[in-house]
């Protein structure tokens, strides 16, 4: 066609005829290629029915308790891709079952000639076959098993590579941590790190011993992810060697140390925190800081205070909540904060506590029963006046649902505020959306204050 098109002879009507010719076999050619695309999604739409169709089968016939040699029969007389929705089946199974019944699936089914055909194909199948074949010996815990993905996590094929690590976490196995460790000390790369620490810490959760030789480890690489996994399952075994690398040169190390204390409740991590809470790198003064706050430590009471006055925002908000985990929200602590720290260490405090409701809260205790707690939010609130923090306060005495809780809150502000903050309450009285008791005692206070007279409660 194109041949045809060069071969016309050029007039002045040529090249509009040959655009068109153009457009036309270009027409076609699309409207073909539409066509086959339609055609090979319908072939891969009805191949992919057709295998849930065959899964779903074998789903019904392989239900538990299972019968050993009616499951081998059914997976020998199969054909090859049978034989792999059968195995897929199998694990699926065997994800949903616990305790004894799963006992009694592992043991029918490794027991069979199963298993040791998904071993066989491990070691010598094509790449898409070794990666089937470590996600199904992923369900089951057999030493064959694990030993067969142990050998296989040093695979050429990174698909292969990724599904041993991930099927040695899922057994959750203890001995695949030396084989583990072993890769994290080759430094490849294929694996992502987070996968590597989440089958670290899943293979020594019950012993988290076994990963302190990453903490040793001359690279920081292996100290960081055996740090990380650490973070994760860390308990009294490890709380020595935790102590041991709180001086690391690498901050990541130690940052993820602050977080394996938090796991740890004994003076001796909370001693530990302490000393990164000082840390030259402000990631770690926040880590520490956010453990003593887990920790709930009261030693952690002075360090925490301190940072306040730290000069990193991220440092001051964690040290805020530090504080409001171990003393909780009370007036003691914000007047320590008013004479002992920076205004802008003051004002992340109040800013942290705000996010948990302390305003709310202290308020709602001012027309509660509570004597003490009563008295608590009244220092409170009386510090926080006289720190100039009132337009959140202001805006309480609309919005409150106690009108108690209002009355009290608005004469707290007009004894405590300066003539700019009282001011400002007078004329919020006057504005339409306060409620009207409210804006009457306010303007009636505010006379009683302007003429030097007492209070209603203070004559009461």
């Amino acid at each position: 066609m194109f041949a045809r098109i060069a071969e016309m002879p050029m007039t002045s009507e040529a090249p509009l005829q040959v655009l068109l010719n153009i457009l036309v076999v270009l027409g076609l050619c699309t409207v073909t290629f539409a066509v086959g695309i339609f055609f090979l999604m319908q072939i891969r739409h009805a191949r992919n029915l057709a295998r849930e169709a065959r899964r779903l089968s074998f789903a019904n016939l392989i239900v538990p308790p299972l019968d050993g040699r009616s499951l081998e029969e059914l997976w020998t007389s199969s054909s090859r891709d049978d034989r792999k929705i059968i195995e897929e089946v199998l694990a699926t199974q065997r994800n949903f079952l616990e305790r004894q019944a799963a006992a009694d699936f592992e043991r029918i089914v490794t027991g069979s000639a199963i298993y040791p055909a998904l071993i066989r194909r491990l070691r010598s199948g094509k790449t898409l076959e070794r990666v089937h074949a470590v996600k199904v010996l992923g369900y089951f815990h057999d030493p064959r098993g694990i030993e067969a993905i142990a050998k296989s996590i040093c695979d050429p094929c990174p698909e292969v590579v990724v599904a041993c690590v991930l099927s040695l976490g899922r057994l959750k196995s203890p001995l695949a941590i030396p084989t583990l460790i072993e890769f994290v000390h080759k430094g490849q790369s294929l694996v992502p790190d987070v996968t590597l620490v989440g089958s670290l810490a899943a293979c020594a959760s019950k012993e988290p011993k076994k990963l302190v030789p990453l903490l040793h480890s001359v690279d920081s690489r292996p100290r960081i992810l055996g740090a990380w996994a650490l973070s994760e399952v860390a308990d009294n075994t490890v709380l020595s060697a935790l102590m041991g690398t709180r001086r690391d040169p690498d901050p990541e190390v130690r940052a993820k140390v602050a977080r394996a204390l938090a796991r740890i409740s004994e003076p001796d991590s909370v001693e530990a925190l302490i000393f990164l809470a000082n840390d030259e790198s402000w990631f770690v003064r926040v880590r520490a800081l956010d453990a003593l706050g887990k920790l709930q430590a009261p030693a952690g009471e002075p360090i925490a205070l301190a940072a306040l006055f730290d000069n990193v925002r991220e440092v001051r908000y964690r040290a805020a909540s530090a504080l409001r985990q171990i003393k909780g929200m009370h007036s003691e602590v914000l007047v320590k904060a008013i004479t002992e720290v920076s205004l802008l260490g003051f004002n992340s405090l109040v800013s942290e506590w705000e996010r948990a409701g302390f305003l709310e809260a202290v308020v709602d205790d001012l027309s509660g029963q509570d004597v003490t707690r009563r008295a608590d939010g009244e220092k409170s609130l009386k510090a926080l006046i006289g720190a100039g923090l009132t337009s959140a306060l202001e805006n309480l005495v609309l919005v409150h649902p106690n009108i108690e809780a209002r009355l009290d809150l608005s004469r707290l502000l007009l004894e405590t505020a300066d003539d700019l903050g009282r001011n400002r309450l007078l004329a919020l009285a006057k504005d339409s959306r306060c409620d009207r008791r409210v804006a009457e005692a306010i303007l009636r206070e505010g006379a009683r204050i302007a003429g030097g007279l007492p209070s209603e409660a203070g004559s009461a």
